[in-house]
């Protein structure tokens, strides 16, 4: 396999440092806002990711994990925003065997990203990490 195809097959990052330290660089301290924002709306999105997958409603599943997927990538949560987009294609295709186990992955990178991106908004206010 070529090195682009290794590539596509490994594993994102939690969260990819680089992106949130480019949002700082244009939003300063806003970021941590952005980060709130981020973590406030994914919540509920996750929920009704939850109950899209019960149902199983494949339309509602794709448009939640589109949406996921974008605003995941925009903060850098790149894990999330792959199992997000796991979940995009497969309820496009129509080949979604186990929502309900899809969307418990997408939990496990929330709770993974959120960890994370706390963490980044502590160094943030304590005034430590890239921007000093």
């Amino acid at each position: 396999p070529s090195s682009g195809e290794i590539a596509q097959n490994a594993t994102p990052p939690v969260l990819d440092r680089e992106v949130l330290d480019e949002l700082r660089e244009i939003a300063g301290n806003e970021t941590a806002n952005i980060i709130d924002v981020f973590l406030d709306d994914t919540a509920p999105l996750v929920r009704r990711l939850q109950e899209a997958a019960v149902a199983p409603d494949l339309d509602q599943l794709r448009e939640l994990a589109h949406s996921l997927k974008s605003a995941s990538a925009n903060v850098g949560a790149m894990a999330l925003s792959a199992a997000a987009r796991r979940v995009e294609l497969a309820a496009r295709s129509g080949l979604l065997d186990r929502p309900a186990v899809m969307v418990a992955l997408i939990i496990a990178e929330f709770a993974r990203a959120r960890f994370a991106l706390i963490g980044y908004q502590a160094e943030m206010r304590a005034g430590t990490g890239a921007q000093g």
